[in-house]
């Protein structure tokens, strides 16, 4: 759920698990030591986490170069990378198959995936983008919606297309892909409906289908081995046909999505299923039945509708997510950029217990003038987020405890490539005492039992040498375990 409007600009200023108990922290100094153990109901590791910069492929080289390590040192293991049919493919290839055709023009996209398997990072590519040689003619332009929205005419275009790509880059180390980017408005795939009779018919689905059969067959005759992911739905829809606009161009929700493409005939393979869940207010536990919406705080619904599907049991990959600072057309809801990190941190204890969620991903590194989801502002300069993001921690409910109980925090030193040691600080009047020296897995994982007396803050610091860059000290954002 984003923009269409993405401004280029030049460069900006920039999991096994190992925890345990620790008694009597309410407050009081205690003298840390490396702890080790588990917990159990905590999984071992977290989800991949990611960051999305939206104008990684549209800039000079060295300003690709420095995104891309400004992502790393940020803590990012996957950069996922909008990977544009029309913008590669401008004019339509004699032998589509062939990476080395001269109508191919992969000059941005070595760069990114260059420097990020220079720097130890997985690239996911998100396949869309409708060459205007490749549109269906039937479908008419749109003085709204860009050209590249139209779909395809011919399915086996776009297959032949990722088949060129897997060739180029599988051997430079991608091995992660979606399929198309929100394929369920208008923004990115035109027609969604079409009128029969009274009544408005999906035809997206079908068209996705199609798409994704040609993309996953393609891509595994490359390389048997590749993770793809499908459906990469907009969190957003409309109750069609009854409710929404009288338009083909109305959007389709990821349910109904979801609930089509399970049909005889469509049924797409893939390996994971993605989801964009923008949240529509503040962190929630509480939800609104029979909603057209999947965001962050309904995401257990999706599932269990994914597990109603031939794609019963698939990891689910949140590939777009994020709190806005300022508000824009596009999407009006905005929090403060303290709210911001905090909220970020709140995401990272929801998803951390979800086994099935593989991946996921902060939308994006940057603010334009049409999006004000970035970790850095759109001078450069870094948001209180863009720390959480590097060493997230929280307490695993955020439910208040009785005085002695027992409260688990769970968090992640992202800016680490092995298992590393952090220190877990409680705060008693205006100074932080440390608490546990705690042992995380190798990706940084980590979990610590504490038993306050009463009310306590605690936060995470950590120091160490990041990825492609010097050795620094991270500290995550404050975050209290309340006491009844």
């Amino acid at each position: 759920m984003r923009t269409r409007t993405q401004t280029v600009m030049t460069r900006g200023a920039l999991a096994a698990l190992a925890v345990g108990a620790l008694a009597g922290c309410g407050g009081v100094a205690a003298q840390p030591s490396a702890v080790k153990g588990t917990v159990a109901g905590v999984p071992t590791i977290s989800p991949v986490a990611g960051i999305q910069d939206d104008r990684v492929y549209q800039v000079p080289a060295k300003d690709a170069e420095s995104r891309v390590q400004t992502m790393t040192r940020m803590g990012a293991s996957i950069i996922r990378v909008d990977t544009r049919w029309d913008v590669v493919a401008t004019k339509r290839p004699k032998n589509p198959k062939d990476q080395n055709d001269p109508a191919y023009d992969w000059s941005a996209y070595d760069v990114i995936v260059d420097q990020a398997a220079k720097r130890g990072v997985r690239v996911l590519m998100t396949v869309w983008g409708t060459p205007s040689w490749a549109a269906d003619p039937a479908v008419p332009k749109s003085a709204r919606f860009p050209d590249n929205s139209r779909r395809p005419l011919k399915a086996g275009d776009y297959g032949n297309f990722a088949y060129a790509l897997a060739s180029r880059y599988t051997p430079r180390g991608v091995r992660d892909w979606e399929i198309w980017n929100e394929p369920n408005i208008p923004l990115f795939m035109r027609p969604q409906f079409r009128k029969q009779g009274r009544t408005w018919a999906n035809v997206s689905v079908g068209t996705y289908s199609a798409l994704a059969k040609a993309f996953y067959a393609n891509v595994k005759q490359v390389d048997k081995n590749s993770r793809i992911a499908g459906v990469v739905t907009s969190p957003a829809g409309d109750q069609c046909p009854s409710s929404c606009p009288k338009s083909a161009n109305a959007r389709t929700s990821p349910s109904n999505f979801l609930t089509l493409l399970n049909k005889p005939g469509n049924r797409p393979p893939m390996n994971a299923v993605s989801h964009h869940p923008y949240p529509i207010t503040t962190p929630r536990d509480t939800n609104f039945p029979g909603s057209s919406y999947i965001d962050l705080y309904n995401i257990n619904r999706f599932q269990q509708e994914v597990d109603r599907t031939y794609l019963r049991g698939k990891k689910l990959w949140l590939t777009e997510f994020g709190f806005a600072t300022v508000k824009v057309s596009e999407y009006s809801m905005f929090v403060s950029e303290a709210e911001q990190a905090q909220y970020l941190q709140d995401a990272y204890r929801r998803v951390r217990p979800n086994k099935r969620i593989g991946m996921f991903v902060w939308y994006f590194l940057q603010d334009n003038g049409a999006w004000g989801s970035g970790l850095l502002k759109q001078d450069g300069k870094a948001k209180p987020a863009a720390e959480v993001f590097s060493i997230p921690m929280s307490p695993l409910s955020s439910r208040p405890i009785r005085p002695g109980g027992t409260a688990t925090l769970v968090g992640q030193v992202r800016t680490t490539r092995q298992s590393t040691e952090v220190t877990v600080q409680a705060k008693s009047g205006d100074a932080w005492n440390d608490v546990a020296l705690v042992t995380t897995g190798r990706d940084g994982s980590f979990a610590l039992n504490v038993k306050p007396s009463s009310s306590t803050t605690y936060r995470a610091t950590w120091t160490g040498d990041v990825p492609s860059g010097s050795r620094q000290t991270r500290t995550s954002w404050p975050v209290t375990v309340r006491v009844k």
